[in-house]
């Protein structure tokens, strides 16, 4: 009996079974399993071909994407900013020699570790909620600057730029944050801030001794006047004194009467009775304007402790009038209108500064127009809340910013006043202050011929702002 794989075969070659093969059935049946066999060889030799092509595929993209790998490392490693990996519970994950080297930690050291335990505690809540929003989505970027506890204790200021790295579904796998030691860098915009403050004092110095001098000139006349009248006063009460001793034995004569009189009528006790209070009450006065004059100049020169503090913008914008008063009056009468607005947390002698700037800026805008027409311009300076912020608006009455400069005026070094009169300084470190130091805005509107209106735009809510020492 045929094996049944055989008879399969024949039947399926439609050779006939009822007979036993001849040779010719052999022989054909033979050559169909010789076909099959070729097939099935040159289908293995395909396949083998194949598996041996896709395997040398696979081992040059893997090591494509082990060189591919290897630069990201590379990069990573080398980048001249420090870098930090952190997934999406906000572990730092990695961080490259740059970060090492600026905060002293390892990158063995760091890892593991929450962010917002690598800054100072009272910014920490800060960084949370900054992580959550960029996990959540709800911000596509964050920026922060903060203060960094270095491995050897002291503190490092630094900017913090924080990027997530989403997949396909818009879902944030980790986020990188490049962090960058500004503290160098805040330092010697400190230094340069306090050398601006230092010349504005010195040029408003002779400003504010005649301001001073005036009310110490008519402090020291009534002084003057009150010492003569204390000593006419003391001879009179003598000459009183005098004839009270004398009454007590016998009644006072005429002619010691008509003596009493004639001390009276020298020492002019009507004069001094109609002019001692007057004078009193003007030499107070005098006083006062002096110590608010040197209160205001204390509130204006002193330097921040290096960290926000809440401040009435208002109260500071009155001391830096009252310290520029000298500068101001000859060219302009300035009219305020202080609005409700909320305290701030700022670093509000860096603030004094902006405000000289802008009212000086504005003096000599309408200096330009006094000296054609002889008549005083005005400065308006007003203050209110608009949403989140405090505006400080300074406007004048002056020449106005040609159209041409007006996208020049806030870049370093660049001035339309003449040689000795601006460095070119002052509109720029304002820009710097408000927006940089204080997440704020400073805009202007101009009008040529007819003035300018510069706007100060300061959050009042601290978590809105960047941190700055």
């Amino acid at each position: 009996m045929l094996h049944c794989l055989f008879e399969r075969e024949l039947r399926r070659l439609d050779l006939g079974l009822d007979e036993p093969p001849s040779k010719e059935t052999w022989k054909a049946l033979l050559e169909q399993i010789s076909h099959a066999h070729e097939a099935i060889d040159r289908e293995r030799d395909l396949a083998e071909r194949s598996i041996q092509l896709a395997s040398q595929e696979m081992q040059e993209l893997n090591a494509k994407l082990a060189q591919e790998r290897d630069k990201f490392s590379s990069v990573f490693r080398a980048a001249p900013v420090g870098l930090a990996i952190v997934d999406r519970e906000g572990r730092i994950l990695d961080v490259n020699d740059a970060h090492e080297n600026i905060f002293g930690f390892s990158a063995r050291e760091e890892v593991g570790k929450l962010f917002s335990e690598v800054v100072t505690s009272e910014e920490g809540a800060f960084a949370e909620r900054l992580f959550a929003d960029l996990i959540s989505g709800a911000a596509s970027t964050g920026q922060h600057r903060g203060r960094v506890i270095a491995k050897d204790g002291h503190v490092v200021l630094a900017d913090a730029k924080l990027t997530p790295v989403r997949d396909a579904e818009g879902r944030t796998e980790f986020v990188i944050a490049s962090v960058v030691d500004v503290s160098a860098q805040t330092q010697l915009e400190i230094e340069l801030r306090h050398s601006q403050k230092l010349e504005s004092v010195g040029r408003l110095a002779a400003g504010i001794a005649h301001e001073i001098n005036t009310p110490i000139q008519f402090v020291g006349d009534n002084v003057n006047f009150l010492s003569g009248a204390f000593d006419d006063l003391l001879a009179l009460c003598e000459s009183y004194r005098t004839a009270c001793a004398k009454a007590a034995h016998a009644p006072l004569s005429a002619e010691d009467l008509d003596g009493l009189k004639r001390e009276e009528d020298q020492a002019d006790l009507e004069f001094i009775r109609g002019n001692v209070a007057t004078s009193i009450a003007s030499t107070i006065d005098g006083v006062g304007r002096v110590s608010r004059i040197v209160q205001s100049m204390k509130a204006f020169a002193h330097p921040d402790r290096g960290e926000r503090a809440i401040a009435d913008l208002n109260a500071a914008l009155r001391d830096t009038l009252t310290v520029a008063t000298n500068e101001l009056k000859y060219v302009a009468k300035v009219e305020t209108d202080f609005g409700k607005i909320p305290s701030v947390p700022c670093f509000v002698s860096d603030l004094n500064q902006v405000f000289l700037n802008l009212l000086v800026n504005a003096a000599h805008a309408i200096g330009d127009v006094v000296g054609k027409t002889g008549q005083l311009g005005v400065i308006r300076v007003r203050t209110y809340q608009e949403g989140s912020v405090v505006v400080i608006a300074i406007s004048d009455t002056g020449t106005g910013i040609p159209e041409a400069v007006r996208g020049r005026i806030f870049d370093p070094f660049f001035t339309t006043k003449e040689v000795g009169r601006g460095t070119g300084q002052g509109l720029a470190l304002a820009r710097t202050v408000v927006v940089d130091q204080h997440g704020g805005s400073l805009t202007f509107e101009t009008e040529t011929g007819k003035g300018t209106t510069f706007f100060v735009r300061i959050p009042f809510d601290f978590s809105e702002v960047p941190d700055e020492g």
